[in-house]
């Protein structure tokens, strides 16, 4: 049986080797992804402002387009009041409304004003918004690219690991194979040693007549508490 668990240790290493690599792909991928969560955070930020200073234009310009209209109203009723072919009540009613259009104008000017200093300040704002992503797009896509070649490398091991397991596999017989791999489902460590009486697996006792079996070597044996296969390293365990 010596030969048969030499094969089980030899498989149950290069197993936990795929298992460790396969985690660290994962790791990997989880790391890439919260860089390309990063990369499109900082994009949505430049967005966000592009956003923001276009809305400031926009409403800059219908302001513009109100105060023209305002504007042309205004010399319409100047040019009706000019004419003097309408009546007292009209003109005064068309002296109100130069008035207050007049003073809408004065209030929308105002604001456009400060509009354009929202402008500036948020043109400003992206410009420097926008060098710093350009940066950071080449610091977190050479982040990237870093951690695809760490994960195009592990995979390589991972290749070759499948190879060398298939070459251990060809040589147990099927029932010990299907016995250790049912097993493996269920453990990290399938195949573990016996100390001082007891499976470091579970880290249980097991029985005497196990330990016997176990040192006879002449059949595979598993413990009665986990059902991992059992093995000693020395004459004494």
């Amino acid at each position: 049986m010596r030969e048969e668990i030499t094969l089980l240790l030899a498989l149950q290493e290069n197993d936990q080797q795929l298992t460790d690599r396969q985690s660290q792909v994962k790791r990997l991928e989880a790391q890439k992804a919260q860089v390309e969560r990063t990369l499109r955070d900082e994009q949505a930020v430049v967005d966000q402002i592009c956003q923001t200073l276009n809305q400031l234009e926009q409403t800059s310009r219908s302001k513009n387009l109100e105060v023209d209209d305002l504007d042309m109203q205004i010399r319409n009723y100047q040019q009706r009041l000019d004419e003097g072919i309408i009546s007292f009540k009209e003109m005064e009613a068309l002296r109100t409304k130069i008035v207050h259009q007049r003073k809408r104008i004065s209030e929308m000017e105002d604001e456009a004003l400060a509009l354009m200093e929202d402008i500036e300040a948020e043109k400003t704002r992206l410009t420097r918004a926008q060098a710093t992503l350009t940066e950071r797009e080449k610091e977190l896509r050479a982040s990237c690219q870093k951690i695809d070649k760490q994960i195009a490398l592990v995979k390589e091991e991972i290749a070759l690991a499948q190879k060398a397991r298939a070459g251990i596999a060809e040589k147990m017989q099927a029932h010990l194979l299907n016995r250790y791999e049912k097993l493996h489902t269920e453990y990290y460590d399938s195949v573990v040693v016996i100390t001082n009486g007891t499976c470091s697996g579970c880290n249980l006792r097991v029985s005497g007549n196990t330990v016997e079996r176990v040192r006879s070597d002449m059949d595979i044996t598993t413990c009665e508490n986990c059902s991992r296969i059992l093995y000693v390293r020395q004459a004494s365990c």
